[in-house]
């Protein structure tokens, strides 16, 4: 289970700078995420890794030692890029125990890795088909199922569920973990998707043109994320200008109180999972007078467009809770002054997609 430390990689092509002085650890043994939005460096992140791109700056560090000069063949790093690349001439047995064969493993240790692999990506009776035979999604998880299977003590797993249908892609996200944790693998997984990110990892490093804006537990990064774009990206918010005094900001005519003590022009984020709905007046939180305009089901949460005075406010709620509920409903919501997010409004600039989305503008 080897830990992992980048410390001030950069790489460019050419002129362009596709990360830039990138600092970070990876714990021995965990299941860490690295999200971004597409383009922001996270499958060169990996190729640094792995030894396929060259650094301009930095070292990198594995379990204490220096690899940086270290040729790709020798970092004994398992790597699942975007394309998957499977042996042609070897059939999906094949392809799962060369690693562990290539490694010197027992003929039996090799056997039981395979069959739990391919037993877990949903392969097992085909193991004996040909790449060719195999549909994309297929071929994506014996790519998979390889990589983990690969004898490495670090994988690498460059986007391991894109192409696979949603409910697949749901259920292989808790059965990767559940088996690297099973045997002591350390993980850096790139995805774009961050209900994968949130739904999966121990930390979250979050990669925006080639620069690690933040970093934490999925809890920390939804709870109280320090970057708004963090608010932006991990999970969903609603965003405001306002003004912000005396622990309270104001966005148009609505105050809110806040756990901030940020003062001027802010940016407010509100967790759209924050604003709490009530059908009847009660003593709570930041109560705002609202009118439901549209209701839009997604199974166990519902979504609704909410009107405070001319204010738009977006909110997720159990439907459950809700049920009954119809567009032209007046109702009370409220919003927790710690879940009242501020940020300096000068940072927005540095955001052009928070811009497109604030509510008051």
């Amino acid at each position: 289970m080897p830990s992992v430390e980048l410390k001030g990689v950069t790489v460019r092509y050419g002129r362009k700078t596709a990360l830039d002085n990138i600092n970070i650890k990876v714990e021995s043994g965990s299941y860490s995420i690295v999200a971004g939005p597409t383009g922001s460096g996270k499958t060169t992140l990996l190729k640094a890794i792995c030894g396929l791109v060259p650094l301009a700056r930095g070292r990198i560090v594995v379990d204490g030692r220096d690899i940086t000069n270290v040729p790709p063949e020798k970092r004994g790093v398992g790597y699942l890029p975007q394309g998957y690349a499977l042996f042609p001439h070897l059939d999906v047995w094949g392809n799962v125990t060369f690693g562990p064969k290539s490694r010197g493993w027992d003929p039996k240790d090799v056997e039981v890795i395979a069959r739990r692999v391919l037993n877990m990506v949903g392969l097992i009776e085909r193991a004996d088909a040909y790449p060719h035979e195999l549909s994309g999604g297929m071929a994506q998880r014996v790519a998979l199922g390889r990589a983990i299977a690969s004898g490495a003590d670090l994988i690498l797993l460059d986007e391991p569920l894109s192409a696979l249908d949603v409910m697949l892609r749901v259920l292989l996200r808790y059965e990767i973990r559940k088996m690297a944790k099973a045997l002591n693998l350390t993980v850096i997984h790139v995805t774009h998707d961050q209900e994968e990110a949130m739904s999966i990892a121990d930390r979250i490093f979050l990669l925006r043109e080639g620069k690690i804006l933040e970093e934490g537990c999925p809890e920390k990064l939804f709870k109280s994320p320090e970057n708004p774009f963090t608010a932006y990206f991990i999970g969903e918010s609603n965003f405001y200008k306002g003004h912000a005094e005396h622990r309270g900001v104001r966005i148009d005519g609505l105050s809110l109180k806040s756990a901030s003590r940020l003062e001027g022009d802010v940016l407010v984020a509100i967790r759209t999972r924050r604003v709490k709905i009530y059908l009847e007046e009660r003593k709570v939180h930041n109560p705002i007078k609202a009118t439901v305009e549209e209701i839009r089901f997604f199974g166990k949460l519902t979504k609704l467009l909410l009107n405070a005075s001319g204010l738009r406010i977006v909110s997720e709620a159990p439907t459950l809770r809700i049920r009954g509920l119809k567009e032209g409903d007046s109702v009370i919501i409220s919003v927790d002054p710690k879940d009242v997010l501020l940020y300096r409004l000068e940072t927005v600039e540095a955001y052009p997609e928070i811009k497109e989305v604030i509510l008051n503008a």
